[in-house]
């Protein structure tokens, strides 16, 4: 895939600068390749790849709308759900089954409170339920922003999403990543989140997310991204369940 970039084309600011939602009438796609893996201990693992695409546009500075969907390519991937590893340097993908398209994600983000340090949003996340068995779901969330003296931001908040299976999905989940801007165009950083779901008969599970991401803007309007992370770290086989990905955000308009 090419981007062709004007020469006057204006950069995007550091990424521990930049705002919760993109500014206005700004466009940013997002592609990216994932490859999932399991171990469950039986006689043979799974492997698969998956893609995730997604875009989004600032409708004013503070406004952003959104919408993302995925492919697998394989059994295997669509069992593991390696669209979502592509899904780079954001770990809250929910909503979705096990078919080949991953159920459309749209989403509404509301940066309400901007300040020198802190950013307070609101999110609204609908899952559209277009694979066989799937319902569906929304999720609520309250992202946070915190960008620490010239050099870190932390990501977190408090995500709440709702499926409406039978029984119901419901998952109360506190993401935190933290970056460090180690020169004007590469960041890296730690990625962990804490998980308290519900998928209904049973007792309720305490899941817990660590990873590890990192960027480099490699052109005014490109960025490339990678990670790794291990969904349930803290349960049986959980360090041998993961997932990895490689992106490209591209911008249009900034």
């Amino acid at each position: 895939m090419a981007f062709f970039i004007p020469s006057t084309a204006s950069a995007a600011p550091r990424w521990v600068d930049r705002p919760i939602t993109l500014p206005r009438l700004v466009f940013a796609g997002n592609v990216g390749l994932g490859v999932a893996h399991a171990d469950p201990g039986g006689p043979r693992s799974l492997t698969g790849p998956g893609l995730n695409l997604e875009g989004a546009l600032g409708i004013t500075d503070n406004v952003e709308l959104g919408l993302r969907t995925g492919v697998r390519f394989g059994d295997e991937a669509r069992a593991l759900q390696a669209d979502q590893y592509g899904r780079t340097l954001w770990t809250e993908t929910y909503g979705t089954r096990f078919s080949t398209g991953a159920n459309p994600e749209f989403r509404v983000r509301w940066n309400f409170y901007s300040g020198s340090v802190a950013e307070v949003g609101l999110d609204a996340r609908v899952y559209l339920p277009f694979e066989d068995g799937s319902r569906i779901g929304f999720m609520a969330g309250l992202p946070l922003a915190f960008h620490v003296a010239d050099f870190m931001r932390i990501d977190t908040g408090v995500y709440l999403p709702v499926v409406f299976t039978d029984p119901e999905f419901v998952a109360f989940s506190i993401p935190g990543y933290f970056w460090f801007q180690t020169s004007s165009r590469f960041w890296l950083g730690p990625m962990s989140a804490l998980r308290i779901v519900d998928n209904g008969p049973g007792p309720t599970e305490t899941d817990l997310l660590l990873g590890f991401g990192m960027g480099y803007q490699v052109a005014p309007a490109v960025d490339l991204k990678w990670q790794l992370y291990f969904p349930r770290i803290n349960q049986d086989a959980g360090a041998r369940t993961f997932g990895g990905g490689f992106g490209v955000e591209f911008r249009i308009g900034e």
